[in-house]
């Protein structure tokens, strides 16, 4: 194979991979810990979140609890992160805290 036709496939693969990610949810790349500073309990809304952070990687509804968790992958330097945003049942934020991501290539991460 020429390396013509080995950058052209790998080029193609790439758009293709970039096609193929959540419409509005941010690469885990472009944020960090900063961003999610910004947020503020009981002001901040599920739109406001959306507007500073994107959409959530994963969401999770405990009814229970009266809580609807959204989790986003960041990065704090070299290390993978997990955030959980923590909203009301009225989609108002709570809180959010976050940690290390221990499982970088699961699709979650590790809890």
């Amino acid at each position: 194979m020429k390396p013509a036709t080995a950058v052209l496939i790998a080029v193609s693969a790439a758009i293709l991979a970039a096609c193929a990610w959540q419409q509005g949810v941010r690469p885990w790349w472009t944020l960090r810990e900063q961003n999610f500073a910004q947020i503020t309990p009981v002001k901040s809304t599920k739109a406001d979140v959306e507007v500073m952070v994107g959409k959530p990687l994963l969401t999770m509804v405990f009814t229970n609890l009266g809580e609807e968790v959204w989790d986003y992958r960041f990065t704090d330097g070299v290390k993978p992160h997990i955030a959980h945003v923590y909203f009301d049942m009225q989609g108002r934020m709570k809180y959010y805290w976050s940690h290390p991501d221990e499982c970088p290539f699961r699709p979650a991460g590790c809890y």
